[in-house]
């Protein structure tokens, strides 16, 4: 099978966007570090395979397409610009995070290299439900798996790249199929089988595709109310969709890492309350976040999610160990310097 390829730059830094954080920080799963290069990823937007390169100044492209699925390639740029908010200033941004919330601005400043350049992606709403339904009690290594088996059971071929096989996401029609809830528990989806299927048959029996999209139109709690109606999606679940493709940026999905930051480093619940989150106190949570960084909440909690990752603790770690060297040659030149400075001092008053 033939793929036609484009190429292109995004005239963007690191500290704009860092494509590591934003592709492998648990937004979407469909993305893969480069085995000869580890700032180079490859994965799938909308029926599409991109290459990002990341350099320090820019970031250069390659998309391969198959003219038989992508009928016509529009305009990539933009296309791109939509998927990473790019539109948004992001200096902005975490300027105005750390004016309001002081242990944001610490952790920026102590661990900018990882944390700089964190964008909320702008995903499909038909990709990013069903994923998110696999992330139930689940980690980002076994939902990358479940994803990518789901798009390579049900998907179509786009084509192969680098020995890899590329797929779309499956539509909600195919999900719909009597044979998926049986295959994906094959394929060690479990309960989570169910809910697939079930969620499916809810879209297309009441609505379609489209419906997800005119979503993007309604309020924060009218979308909540109503992606909860869906099989397999409770409120974590919803506000992950709302945040990462439906434009709630004030959304603030409250997992286990977001709980633990509300009650370890900014205490908004009580140390000893429980691990499970009642209604009452999930809202709480969200609502102190919202009421601190402002209607952009979802975003600031995005980059202190990631921080909280233990794919990006290495990095830090690295980060860390550069300015205690980069200190200690200061250190060491000043105490080489300063005999030097006095004995120049002593000369000048002679």
């Amino acid at each position: 099978m033939t793929l036609n390829f484009i190429k292109g730059i995004l005239s963007y830094s690191k500290t704009e966007l860092n494509l590591k954080a934003c592709l492998r920080g648990g937004q979407s799963f469909r993305w893969f570090i480069s085995d000869h290069d580890q700032n180079e990823f490859t994965g799938v937007i909308r029926g599409k395979i991109f290459t990002f390169k990341q350099m320090e100044e820019s970031i250069e492209y390659t998309v391969h397409y198959n003219q038989q699925i992508t009928k016509n390639i529009g305009n990539i740029d933009q296309e791109l610009k939509d998927y990473f908010h790019l539109n948004e200033n992001l200096a902005d941004l975490y300027s105005n995070w750390s004016q309001k919330d002081e242990k944001f601005r610490l952790r920026i400043e102590q661990y900018g290299c990882v944390l700089n350049g964190i964008r909320v992606l702008r995903l499909d709403p038909v990709e990013n439900l069903f994923s998110f339904i696999c992330s139930s009690n689940n980690n980002i290594k076994r939902i990358t798996q479940m994803v990518n088996n789901m798009c390579s059971h049900f998907g179509d071929l786009i084509g192969t790249l680098n020995d890899k096989n590329y797929y779309t996401f499956p539509s909600i029609d195919r999900l719909c199929h009597k044979d998926v809830e049986d295959k994906l528990r094959k394929l060690n989806f479990g309960y989570r089988a169910k809910f697939i299927h079930q969620a499916a048959l809810y879209i297309k029996n009441n609505f379609d595709e489209q419906w997800l999209f005119s979503l993007r139109q309604k309020n924060y709690n009218e979308t909540v109310n109503e992606l909860v109606k869906i099989p397999g999606i409770g409120k974590k679940v919803a506000d992950c969709i709302s945040l990462m493709s439906l434009d709630k940026l004030e959304a603030i999905p409250v997992d286990t890492h977001v709980l633990n930051l509300a009650r370890n480093m900014y205490h908004f619940v009580p140390k000893e309350a429980k691990k499970s989150l009642s209604d009452k106190t999930y809202r709480e949570i969200a609502d102190s976040f919202r009421q601190m960084w402002g209607k952009y909440a979802g975003w600031a909690q995005t980059v202190m999610f990631i921080d909280d990752l233990v794919e990006f603790k290495k990095e830090k770690i690295n980060q860390l160990e550069k300015k205690e060297k980069v200190a200690l040659k200061r250190s060491v030149s000043d105490t080489i310097m300063t005999p030097k400075k006095n004995l120049k001092k002593i000369k000048s008053k002679n």
